[in-house]
């Protein structure tokens, strides 16, 4: 239904220009008001149309406006769903990487890095030599396991060819212990640090190469 709002006007301009009309009546003629007879009917006759028409009115447009809300929120939750729609369309699709050909999962073929322990010892009396005093190992992690049965402190330690102690472990007597150092192809040289062991001669030599290699 489609009103014109101007009618709300009109009816309540109507109900108080009655009410005027009537104050000023009663208010000139005491005596005679209320009216009787077909006045009074008339009077009631126009307060009951007005009034009706205003509360008429007032529902019709009530209703006329709850239904302009309904299809204004339909329309509001339509364009949300096409907005929702349009940004799942516009996400990007994650994709599960690929398997290598043959089902080989990644990095199957890469060879495992190679680790090897050597091991050192020294006299039981307490010389100053270690056995062996040769050593070769390939690349990789190496590690040199000693040990000393004798009561005299001993230690291991390993340069590389520049002289740079790449490990080294604590003093132990009639004890073993161990150290580890990541190594690449070249000379290294294991040894006492106990001032004057190593120039008394404890101290040995380690060949890194590419390939496996054992201890002498």
């Amino acid at each position: 239904m489609d009103l014109d709002g101007s009618i709300f006007w009109y009816f309540g301009g109507a109900l108080v220009l009655a009410a005027l009309a009537i104050s000023f009546v009663g208010i000139k003629g005491k005596a005679s008001f209320p009216p009787s007879g077909p006045a009074m009917w008339a009077t009631t006759a126009v307060f009951a149309v007005v009034v009706v028409g205003t509360g008429a009115y007032a529902v019709a447009n009530a209703s006329e406006e709850k239904e302009h809300r309904d299809a204004e929120l339909a329309e509001e939750e339509a364009a949300a769903e096409e907005d929702v729609a349009a940004e799942e369309v516009a996400a990007p699709t994650e994709t599960a990487p690929s398997e290598p050909s043959g089902g080989q999962p990644p990095g199957s073929g890469t060879p495992e890095e190679s680790t090897a322990e050597l091991a050192v010892n020294s006299p039981d009396d307490g010389s100053l030599v270690f056995d062996p005093d040769g050593l070769e190992a390939a690349a990789g992690t190496v590690t040199l396991a000693y040990a000393n049965p004798s009561p005299v402190p001993h230690n291991i330690a390993i340069e590389d060819g520049a002289g740079e102690v790449l490990a080294e472990s604590e003093d132990i007597t009639a004890g073993e212990v161990s150290i580890e150092a990541e190594l690449v192809p070249g000379a290294y040289t294991y040894f006492c640090s106990i001032p004057g062991h190593r120039e008394s001669g404890m101290e040995g030599t380690l060949s890194v190469g590419q390939d496996s290699a054992t201890s002498n």
